[in-house]
């Protein structure tokens, strides 16, 4: 008894960054955030896809995004878990000594506020502070060097069919990388309300966008010159007249983390190209 009671003395007295802290990180956004705040070292579970930085992928797997092992990640024995909404069913089976730090990532503005969240709980409040405000200025400074610029019509395909253009779904307005559209300059070619909709080639025709960009991350094995082979037949889409499709690889696209402001500065730069003396050479065929 006296000394559980040391125990909570310890506890409620002591600084909070002298505490020890073993954190599980359930998506590789949160995973890249937690290394952006200098706390990499407290984690002692991700899941598979947790890939960048390199150090992560010397970190235990607990399993995937949505398919984890419950006991893989109690077996760890952490102290808190970083999770989003999704999991929530799934993590009411953990002890209650466990702290599940939730945070919504769907909005930009939800990101920057979960800068701050995660830097609290992992004693880096000042380092959540400056890595939101960091990317925060560096959006707006984006924006200010686009302002001028024409806003060109996007649409991000975000899964389909792997060998056709059927059941496709492409991101609406209500994502983090529609907000990285709008710092470059650009537009979301889909009006509509419906976050990720499932549209078909009639309504890509419809729509016309202007670049089509391929960003799902169940491209791999297939080359890009496959991808552009199933698009050529919609010359009547000026993104494909134009030879305006692009494969998108890089992962760090789809991870809302503390990269984005250069996914949204790499957009700008696609969509709003420099006059170079070499222009036209080496544009992506579609």
């Amino acid at each position: 008894c006296r000394r559980a009671g040391a125990a909570a003395f310890l506890a409620f007295f002591l600084p909070a960054a002298l505490l020890p802290q073993r954190v599980v990180s359930l998506a590789p956004g949160l995973t890249e955030i937690v290394f952006a705040l200098g706390r990499g070292g407290k984690l002692v579970g991700v899941t598979r896809f947790c890939d960048f930085p390199a150090e992560a992928k010397g970190i235990a797997k607990v399993g995937g995004f949505l398919d984890f092992s419950v006991e893989a990640l109690v077996a760890l024995a952490p102290d808190i878990v970083l999770a989003y909404p999704e999991h929530s069913a799934r993590l009411r089976a953990l002890p209650p000594r466990v702290r599940v730090v939730t945070v919504a990532h769907n909005r930009l503005s939800d990101l920057l506020a979960s800068l701050a969240t995660i830097g609290r709980e992992l004693n880096a409040a000042g380092e959540g502070r400056r890595l939101a405000e960091g990317i925060r200025l560096r959006l707006e400074r984006l924006s200010r060097g686009v302002a001028a610029e024409r806003r060109t019509r996007v649409l991000f395909v975000a899964g389909r069919n792997p060998n056709e253009l059927k059941n496709m779904f492409i991101v609406g307005r209500n994502d983090f990388l529609n907000d990285l559209l709008e710092a470059a300059g650009g537009t979301n070619a889909y009006p509509g309300k419906v976050d990720y909709p499932n549209i078909s080639l009639e309504t890509v025709i419809a729509l016309d966008p202007e670049f089509i960009f391929e960003i799902s991350a169940h491209y791999e094995g297939i080359a890009d010159e496959r991808i552009f082979a199933l698009w050529r037949p919609l010359s009547m889409v000026t993104a494909v007249a134009a030879g305006q499709v692009r494969v998108i690889r890089d992962p760090s696209w789809l991870r809302p983390g503390p990269r984005v402001a250069q996914v949204a500065e790499e957009l700008a730069r696609i969509l709003h190209p420099r006059p170079r003396p070499e222009a036209g050479k080496g544009r992506p065929r579609a």
